[in-house]
């Protein structure tokens, strides 16, 4: 099995697994995972974010984004291209601020949102379908955040964000993947990882 078998089986799987949590567990996971992603001390260092906002049944990110503005971090989230498969970060306003998007994830309307300078980005916590215990990421295919990566300019820095279901023993890695520093779940905080993965 090739690589990309490997990872569609892979998303697949852990997909399944996921949608298969009772929707109070999803949240009450969620939230247990907010306290331990406000507590990864080189994440509260920073001050600007580029967070996810939740799909289905993702991890509820909304928890971690409420209690970081109370605590004076800035929020960017991404509104995305599918035609150019690029996503371009604004700066959370709010609910008022969002709108459904392409693929129906709220996403940040541009007539009322300001978008965000890159060049100060901080950190990113990034979905995925699974991540391992060394920084490895499978994300769901589209490469939106690894293209991201490649143009940011700099390497902030990268926090996975996921159920501890979501932990397996290795993630099938290509050249393009952007490792993560640390993984953030339910069960704790896994990292530093080092960046190498191949």
């Amino acid at each position: 099995m090739g690589q990309g078998e490997q990872k569609q089986a892979l998303r697949r799987r852990i997909g399944a697994e996921r949608a298969a949590l009772p929707p109070a567990e999803r949240q009450q996971r969620s939230e247990t995972a907010a306290r331990h992603l406000l507590a990864l001390d080189r994440l509260a260092a920073c001050r600007t974010i580029l967070l996810f906002y939740p799909f289905r049944d993702e991890i509820d990110t909304r928890p971690f984004l409420h209690a970081a503005l109370q605590r004076g971090q800035e929020i960017w989230l991404p509104l995305t291209d599918p035609a150019e498969r690029w996503l371009t970060p604004y700066v959370y306003g709010g609910e008022e601020s969002l709108r459904p998007g392409a693929y129906g994830i709220r996403e940040p309307d541009p007539m009322a949102s300001r978008p965000a300078d890159i060049s100060r980005l901080e950190a990113v916590v990034l979905p995925g379908l699974a991540f391992d215990g060394q920084g490895g990421r499978l994300g769901y295919g589209g490469g939106y955040y690894d293209r991201f990566l490649e143009g940011c300019g700099h390497r902030p820095l990268l926090v996975g964000y996921a159920f501890a279901m979501q932990m397996v023993e290795r993630v099938p890695v290509e050249p393009h993947d952007h490792p993560v520093d640390y993984v953030v779940t339910d069960g704790g905080i896994h990292g530093p990882f080092s960046r190498r993965l191949l």
